[in-house]
């Protein structure tokens, strides 16, 4: 499944045409930095959402598919992700967990394929530890199930120093794939 071809993206400019083609892109690793690198760009044409200050502090280091599909990401956070006691934002991580979940749907073949990465049922977020300024963190996002029409998603945050679990998530998503959700 290709982007549909509007007169928006007809007058984007070439390098936008082909950030857009990237995330649907074959190649699942390729979707994902796609995902990812962009939005901390301030040319891409998403990149003053409110989520934007999340996306330079991302590293993708890599997904597995056996025994399960999952992503792994380092995070580090900054202080405009911070609460007023200097901590990781409850908010600012729910968003984080939200878009990093998403990303091992990449590596969903059929059915169904999952290329427009769904949109959010359910998120919940369980906090056990603060996480200062500066901290880097791991995010290992795991498939759990995947249907024709949901999925559930876990992830897990961790310090990376010294791998104390920090937050967990666990994300359930509904496709919006037009073939999914066609009635014929």
């Amino acid at each position: 499944m290709k982007p549909a071809k509007s007169d928006y993206y007809e007058n984007m400019p070439e390098e936008t045409k082909a950030w857009v083609d990237s995330l649907f892109s074959s190649d699942p690793e390729e979707r994902i930095k796609a995902w990812i690198s962009p939005r901390g760009d301030p040319n891409s044409p998403i990149s003053n959402g409110w989520t934007a200050s999340l996306f330079p502090h991302i590293t993708y280091i890599g997904s597995t598919t056996e025994p399960v599909i999952s992503s792994t990401f380092l995070f580090t956070v900054k202080p405009e992700h911070c609460n007023g006691a200097l901590n990781l934002h409850g908010g600012c991580a729910a968003s984080l967990f939200d878009h990093l979940t998403t990303m091992p749907l990449c590596f969903i073949k059929e059915p169904p394929t999952w290329k427009l990465l769904g949109v959010s049922r359910t998120l919940n977020v369980t906090y056990l530890r603060p996480v200062p300024i500066g901290t880097i963190t791991k995010v290992v996002c795991e498939i759990v199930h995947a249907g024709r029409r949901l999925v559930t998603i876990r992830a897990t945050m961790t310090r990376e120093s010294d791998g104390a679990v920090l937050a967990i998530c666990e994300h359930g998503k509904v496709s919006t794939d037009p073939e999914v959700n066609s009635k014929a």
